[in-house]
Parts: C-alpha cells; structure tokens; sequence
C-alpha cells in the first residue's frame, strides 16, 4: 500500500497539466467529427461502449451527445441491445440510465418549444 493518497482528479489534472487536457479535447473533437462515419453514429458506439464499461458518467454524457446529434431513443436502444448482445444481462442495467436520460431530454425540448 503506498503511503500517500495520489489525487487524480480531471479538475486536478486539468490545473496541474493543462496541455494534456487540451490535447484530450483535441483528440475528443476529431474522433467525433463527422466523417465515414456521423457524429451521430459515433456517439451511439461511444453509448455501448460505455455499456460496457459500466462508466455511469459515460454514458450520460455520450447519451446526451447523440440525442444532441439527433439520436432517437429507438437508436439508443439498438447501441443498447448491440452491447447487451456482447456482454449479456450485465449491460441490461444501464436501461434505466437511459430512460432517464431521454425523459429530462424530453422535458428540456418541451421547455424550449412553449
């Protein structure tokens, strides 16, 4: 065990070496620029990816992005199903993140649109 906490914060890290922060925003800004493949599409794959991972703030941030880039929730659940076949019942869980995800989605477009 070592004998000192070590703090690896995005916030932390973002202070103390701010170039490699700005480098992961570079590189997240090309990954996701439409090309072969949309944005949209991206997004989806990073949503079952995140399945996958189990990375609760993954998802809701990639989620978010592809309903931004015009995902439905229909497509939202295929990135699901898609990750569900590759890991069984285990990715199953992140549903109701989902459903969550899409009910405040909802509720903003409803607020913008009165």
């Amino acid at each position: 065990m070592m004998p000192y906490p070590i703090s690896m914060s995005l916030e932390l890290l973002a202070k103390q070496k701010p170039e490699v922060i700005q480098a992961l925003y570079r590189m997240k800004a090309e990954v996701f620029r439409s090309g072969a493949l949309t944005t949209k599409v991206k997004e989806l794959i990073a949503v079952a990816i995140s399945c996958l991972l189990k990375c609760e703030t993954c998802l809701e941030t990639h989620a978010q992005a592809a309903i931004n880039a015009g995902a439905t929730k229909e497509e939202l659940q295929e990135a699901m199903i898609v990750a569900m076949y590759l890991t069984g019942p285990s990715a199953i869980i992140w549903t109701n993140k989902i459903d969550e995800i899409l009910k405040f989605s909802n509720a903003l477009s409803e607020r913008t649109t009165s």
